[in-house]
């Protein structure tokens, strides 16, 4: 099964959109997970105005937009529907909006990085409550996404009421996946613990859409513990295993790289890390899936 590896241009916050275009390409990616907001990559308005020449520019230099990744809120309305309209003119298929925060989001205050978290607060909300409330809400978008032919996304991220499989199954389980999917971060959910990924992943495999690649490490110091990005090779997530999982759940989506470590001073130290990354993971997803799926295969046709 081939690898379909794109770049989340969310990593490149100081480059231009022209540059992250061009360490995408000269890096050897072909798709970007494209940044929409008013500080980068493209904002919005931006792309209501001159999307479809965006988009016809892109492909021509040789770059597929699979997803518009936003820090919408799922119930901000106007700015949903725009979006949408968005993708439905650049024939871009999926659009990442955001979930509330959970509670504090205290876990951000041991964090060995400066995160945001791509979220939104709803103040004086209980948890039961909130989640009533989101499930409607995510009622109202799968009638627009279906009626829009677009997919939105919904990413498990830590901080936010959707960091676990539980959480992820209890919003998305009775929603049309081809409406409503999961980007599945297993890093991002390191950061708060996890739950068993075989458990999990076979418990949500049918929403699961797009998959970021990242990695992290918890570390104890004097201060106490903490927790940071790391390598895509050495952080506490076991990629092997997960890519080992992903294929016998007959995943075949999209992965992306999300790599926060990636160099933002210069173009060449980009370039040079992202081709890095590519290789390392296209070596892993190469051996992994000769080993999982030749066995499947062989049982399948038995």
């Amino acid at each position: 099964m081939s690898l379909n590896l794109n770049l989340c241009t969310s990593t490149l916050p100081n480059f231009s959109f022209t540059d992250a275009v061009e360490i995408a390409l000269t890096s050897g990616y072909h798709g970007i997970e494209l940044r929409v907001s008013d500080d980068y990559h493209k904002s919005l308005q931006e792309l209501s105005t001159t999307g479809t020449f965006i988009k016809k520019q892109l492909l021509k230099a040789g770059l597929s937009v699979p997803v518009l990744n936003t820090y919408i809120p799922v119930e901000d309305d106007k700015s949903v529907d725009q979006l949408l309209e968005c993708c439905q003119k650049m024939d871009i298929p999926s659009s990442r909006l955001v979930l509330p925060k959970s509670c504090g989001a205290n876990i951000a205050k041991i964090a060995n990085v400066k995160e945001i978290i791509p979220s939104f607060e709803i103040s004086d909300c209980e948890p039961v409550e909130l989640m009533k409330t989101l499930k409607k809400t995510l009622r109202v978008l799968e009638r627009k996404a279906y009626k829009a032919g677009v997919k939105i996304l919904l990413e498990l991220h830590w901080g936010t009421v959707m960091s676990s499989f539980s959480s992820a199954y209890l919003l998305t389980y009775d929603l049309d996946p081809d409406c409503i999917a999961i980007t599945f971060d297993p890093a991002n959910m390191m950061v708060e613990g996890k739950e068993d990924w075989e458990f999990g992943l076979k418990l949500i495999s049918s929403q699961i859409a797009n998959v970021h690649v990242k990695n992290v490490s918890w570390f104890s110091s004097n201060k106490g513990w903490s927790w940071e990005w790391a390598p895509i090779g050495v952080g506490m997530v076991n990629w092997p295993e997960l890519i080992s999982l992903l294929l016998s759940n007959r995943y075949s989506g999209d992965y992306a790289i999300e790599d926060f470590l990636i160099p933002n001073h210069s173009k060449q130290a980009a370039i040079a890390y992202l081709v890095s990354v590519h290789n390392e993971f296209s070596k892993i997803y190469e051996h992994v899936s000769a080993t999982t799926l030749q066995p499947l295969i062989c049982k399948r046709s038995r």
